[in-house]
């Protein structure tokens, strides 16, 4: 299992999550949302199944390379 991070340059939060999985040796992708175009970004809310109004946005990713939303830093420091 893996996490993907959506995140946007400058963001402390998205640092931190970064920070997070590195230290508990988790692997990820570190994605910036600005290069997604609007289709991508949809399917990514439908999954969530909420819009995105800040960043970062983390998803765990299965071994069927199936996504599952975790939310924000917040979210992914309690469910580790």
């Amino acid at each position: 299992m893996s996490y993907r991070i959506y995140s946007s340059p400058g963001c402390g939060f998205c640092i931190q999550a970064k920070r997070l999985l590195e230290s508990k040796e988790i692997p990820f992708e570190y994605i910036d949302i600005s290069e997604l175009d609007g289709g991508e970004k949809a399917h990514l809310m439908e999954i969530a199944g909420i819009p995105f109004r800040t960043v970062p946005q983390i998803f765990k990713l299965n071994e069927e390379n199936q996504l599952t939303y975790v939310g924000g830093f917040t979210e992914l420091k309690a469910s580790l």
